[in-house]
């Protein structure tokens, strides 16, 4: 069971969906001379190479740029259920978490109303996509986090009604705390719909446009890392499971092999300072983080290394389809090189049972 999935969103989702209000500032793909861009309204470009399209170019170790890609050229179970199911059977996965592709990037675009038009058009379509094998495709819906949070509830409540498992925030929005009074009707709505609370890497800033900002290497790490550690100490620090102790949280893609050092850190500092820090978390901070957070990863050995140091039960595996950083179509073979040495009982748990039983499937 894979708990990280990506679709690449057809190039026309949002051109014909999307409200026509915002129909001229839709994302869409352009194609240029040197390939096909993504183009965001309020972004600089992205090129579409690094999105599922590049897969096949992955597999046979040729990737040699983001750009020079045309998106008609990715891999159909991108987009098409049907192919989806039949790359899944040929990676020997029985089901996925589904996250987006552009999808990722628009949390962060400038018109807060524009981001939940763009969400409110992507949800539809994921419910329709993962209609087609609905115990098998497990979509995560997109929250709009910026404007009113009664807009963030009224989809987290759609998405409920649509038969979608989770809904996804941003790991960060910016100057905020997901810790602070304004959210707290939010954090109940999805906790009462008994909805999973996911949080996917690179949303905080797109990734092209730190990568440009900081270099591909250095932005990579703070996407992939960084970005996660601060999530997760925000959640906790904030006390958001300590105050709604039935929601469950995913940090989606942000590897595993820094979560026992951060959270040992977290608790020192706990031990030391509770008494007068602000909110006031009751509990070791390693206490929220096993009783409901869970991570995933795709390649970590080191991770899996330190897992009685996390919780064997917190940690999913995930092949991160169709992007370049994945372990689609040898996802097998990356499995007995992370686990060589691992109790078989424990390699089921992390990469089968532990996301059957969170996502409620037959383990």
């Amino acid at each position: 069971v894979s708990a990280d999935g990506h679709v690449v969103e057809p190039g026309d989702l949002w051109t014909t969906r999307l409200d026509r209000k915002f129909r001229d500032r839709a994302p869409r793909v352009e194609s240029r001379d040197n390939g096909d861009y993504y183009l965001i309204d309020g972004f600089e470009p992205i090129p579409v190479g690094l999105e599922g399209v590049a897969l096949d170019d992955k597999i046979s170790g040729q990737i040699k740029s983001a750009e020079g890609y045309r998106h008609a050229a990715t891999r159909p179970g991108a987009w098409d259920p049907k192919a989806r199911l039949a790359d899944q059977d040929m990676d020997h996965v029985q089901a996925e978490v589904i996250y987006p592709g552009l999808g990722l990037f628009i949390s962060s675009a400038p018109d807060a109303e524009y981001v939940r038009a763009c969400f409110q058009s992507y949800n539809d379509w994921l419910s329709e996509f993962c209609a087609a094998a609905p115990t098998r495709l497990l979509g995560a819906a997109l929250l709009p986090m910026r404007g009113p949070v009664e807009w963030a509830i009224e989809e987290a409540q759609r998405a409920a009604k649509q038969g979608l498992r989770s809904v996804m925030i941003p790991t960060e929005v910016a100057n905020r705390s997901y810790g602070e009074p304004e959210y707290a009707r939010l954090w109940e709505t999805v906790q009462d719909l008994g909805l999973i609370l996911t949080l996917h890497v690179g949303t905080d800033e797109p990734f092209m446009r730190k990568a440009a900002r900081l270099g591909i290497g250095k932005s990579y790490v703070d996407s992939k890392i960084c970005s996660m550690q601060r999530s997760m100490a925000d959640l906790i620090w904030g006390a958001v499971p300590q105050n709604y102790p039935q929601l469950r949280f995913v940090l989606v893609e942000g590897g595993i092999g820094w979560i026992a050092s951060v959270l040992r850190s977290m608790d020192h500092w706990w031990e030391d300072h509770r008494h007068w820090m602000e909110p006031k978390v009751n509990e070791a901070p390693s206490f929220y983080f096993r009783r409901q957070l869970w991570a995933t990863f795709e390649d970590d050995r080191a991770g899996v290394l330190t897992r009685e140091l996390i919780g064997v039960d917190r940690l999913m595996w995930g092949s991160d389809y169709p992007h370049t950083e994945g372990t689609f179509p040898y996802s097998r073979e990356q499995v007995a090189r992370d686990f060589a040495g691992i109790p078989e009982a424990e390699v089921y748990q992390m990469v089968a049972g532990n996301a059957a039983r969170l996502y409620g499937l037959s383990a």
